[in-house]
């Protein structure tokens, strides 16, 4: 049975560590890959050299008291972890208990990372959920959002501006906030133009669907009313996505959105 349970544990181990590295071969590489990366490992070495440290742990009270503290932890992380994927899923689909948007509507695309001046891949997916919306909806405006970050030459809200208009939106219906730096500042600034231009406060939130939690709070927190527009998640990055927004969203509910 040891033995089972040391396979079970290697296997989910090295599965998880490849899940998470995958998105380092696409190119994106953040805080949730690595801390991913990080844990499986940590699980890898545990269960290795279980028999070693069940020995400490008998020699040392000290080691004792640590081990049991680390595995408390860890058992408590797995819980947080399955709360925050209800609210994760509670977002992309029932937030406001009202999915749909009403008519009188302002959409505000969420910027994500830019190459150079191509879009991400996440953002390619969020602009072409816009775009559907936006042709759907042909009496709204819509905010871009987005400052320029590292590696960008230019803000993510140009380039949400461009795409959209390449796919036939036109560029009277599309106001950009290009000063952003993070999804606080992505709705606040977009509060400013929208109370500027006498537009809707009811607001599209268009995002991944892991990103509608925590933004449609944050939006609800400055006095917009939001509902989600789901843009879905390459596959191939959603490991770092999903992981990085376990940890931002734990920094938001715990310590409110100072870092978020």
């Amino acid at each position: 049975m040891k033995k089972l349970f040391k396979i079970i544990f290697i296997f989910f181990s090295l599965a998880g560590f490849a899940w998470f590295f995958e998105p380092i071969l696409c190119g994106v590489k953040n805080i949730g890959n690595i801390f991913g990366l990080a844990l499986c490992a940590l699980v890898f070495a545990v269960t290795i050299f279980w028999e070693k440290i069940i020995l400490k742990c008998k020699k040392s009270k000290g080691v004792r008291i640590f081990c049991r503290t680390v595995f408390v932890l860890f058992g408590i992380g797995i819980l947080w972890t399955a709360v925050l994927t209800g609210c994760i899923l509670y977002g992309a689909n029932a937030f406001n208990n009202n999915p749909k948007p009403p008519e009188d509507v302002t959409v505000v695309v969420l910027g994500s990372k830019v190459n150079g001046t191509e879009p991400s891949a996440d953002l390619r997916e969020r602009i072409n959920a816009a775009s559907e919306f936006l042709r759907q909806n042909p009496s709204v405006k819509c905010i871009a959002s987005g400052g320029k970050g590292a590696g960008e030459q230019i803000s993510e809200a140009e380039a949400i501006r461009t795409s959209l208009i390449e796919n036939n939106i036109e560029p009277s219906r599309i106001l950009v906030e290009d000063k952003s730096k993070s999804t606080t500042e992505n709705l606040k600034n977009s509060l400013n133009i929208i109370n500027e231009k006498n537009l809707s406060k009811n607001i599209a939130i268009v995002t991944d669907e892991y990103h509608q939690f925590r933004a449609g709070k944050m939006a609800s927190s400055i006095g917009l009313n939001p509902y989600p527009v789901n843009a879905a998640t390459p596959s191939y990055i959603f490991s770092a996505c999903y992981a990085r927004e376990l940890l931002a969203l734990t920094n938001f509910l715990l310590l409110g959105n100072l870092l978020s």
